[in-house]
């Protein structure tokens, strides 16, 4: 089956390119499969390395507008797999060719369009069209959690038989990375952007109010140092919090090991991938109570009222002051990370895509 795999519209790392990326690392040796990566310069550094029997086409852009991107992916992508005849093309988003109807899209949660904060006016525009067009010409939509498919169905309208589910998965990492740590540093780690939703403001503030009594500790916030982060940075301009920007998966997975915690105040995901990091490094986490932690993070973590800093301040406490928690929390986590699986969600990937291919090309 020759198989296309859509990485133009992507230009820095965030949870899509780590899902793309690790479903493309662990994909099934199967050699009757061709599969062919078209990608931007950027993206391309970025999802290399890949298994020998991937193929990368690289479009090389003067500048990497989103326009640019887009206007390529609408006209001139299509064109290409027509062309060199393509049996189905896989995008790891909502972003994909509309008028190119053998493809599977990814929709990861209903954010952009349920959320008021999440984008500006335009955005919500560009996200419905998106949506309008690319739902009624995908083969199937694939989502990352039971509570994103129930959320799709109800606030979208997507009929539940044209939804798949595919988790993300745990990170591969070796026995001695795994095993508890003797002795955590006196700091938190927080993952992600800086979006209204992350609600880190109620991390901040619960962090550096005098009257909580944890000024001993410090706070690295793991993510891309884009405008609305360095707002949050300049506002929040304490030493208790280190804004690290960007930091490579090896060096992440190394400083949330050492963590006295992961603390996750999101107000909605749709999966929730730093607990299961968290977890398989038994690394304690404190997140949110709400649905989609609740399916990924079992009974491996504590949760609080996303809302309510006093509560966040009482199970952060609860973590760091009892030598049993934090192990029992790290054994949970470890257990419950097995559930996500990188090579089983691939290969449930390639098991769906398999279902339409064409009985002459077998």
């Amino acid at each position: 089956m020759k198989i296309a795999v859509n990485a133009i519209p992507y230009t820095r790392w965030s949870g899509i390119e780590t899902f793309l990326r690790n479903l493309l690392l662990f994909w099934p040796d199967n050699t009757q499969d061709e599969i062919v990566i078209f990608t931007n310069q950027r993206a391309a550094k970025f999802l290399q390395p890949l298994p020998a029997n991937l193929k990368i086409k690289i479009k090389t852009f003067s500048r990497l507008s989103r326009w640019r991107l887009f206007l390529y992916q609408q006209i001139a992508l299509p064109a290409v797999l027509r062309r060199e005849k393509f049996d189905l093309l896989f995008c790891a988003s909502l972003l994909a060719p509309w008028s190119y109807r053998r493809k599977i899209i990814t929709i990861h949660d209903a954010a952009p369009f349920i959320l008021k904060k999440e984008t500006g006016p335009i955005g919500k525009i560009f996200w419905n069209i998106n949506l309008l067009f690319n739902r009624r010409s995908a083969l199937k939509i694939i989502t990352v959690s039971e509570f994103s498919k129930q959320e799709l169905i109800k606030k979208l309208g997507i009929k539940e038989n044209n939804l798949e589910i595919i988790f993300n998965g745990a990170p591969l990492i070796g026995a001695d990375e795994s095993r508890p740590e003797a002795k955590r540093e006196k700091y938190f780690v927080t993952v992600g952007n800086a979006r209204p939703r992350k609600n880190l403001e109620i991390l901040f503030r619960a962090l550096t109010d005098p009257h909580n009594k944890l000024t001993d500790f410090k706070l690295l916030v793991i993510g891309q140092l884009d405008s609305r982060m360095k707002k949050l940075q300049k506002k929040y301009n304490s030493s208790q919090i280190i804004f690290t920007g960007f930091v490579a998966e090896k060096e992440k997975y190394a400083l949330i090991k050492k963590a006295s915690a992961l603390i996750f105040p999101s107000l909605h995901e749709g999966f929730g991938l730093p607990i299961v990091e968290a977890g398989k490094l038994r690394t304690p986490v404190v997140c949110s109570d709400i649905p989609a932690f609740r399916e990924i993070a079992g009974d491996s973590a504590l949760f609080f009222n996303p809302q309510d800093e006093k509560e966040l301040v009482q199970k952060i406490k609860e973590t760091i002051e009892s030598a049993q928690t934090i192990f029992t929390l790290g054994e949970k986590g470890y257990a419950n990370a097995r559930r996500f699986n990188w090579p089983e969600s691939a290969a449930k990937l390639a098991s769906i895509i398999h279902h339409y291919e064409n009985p002459a090309n077998k």
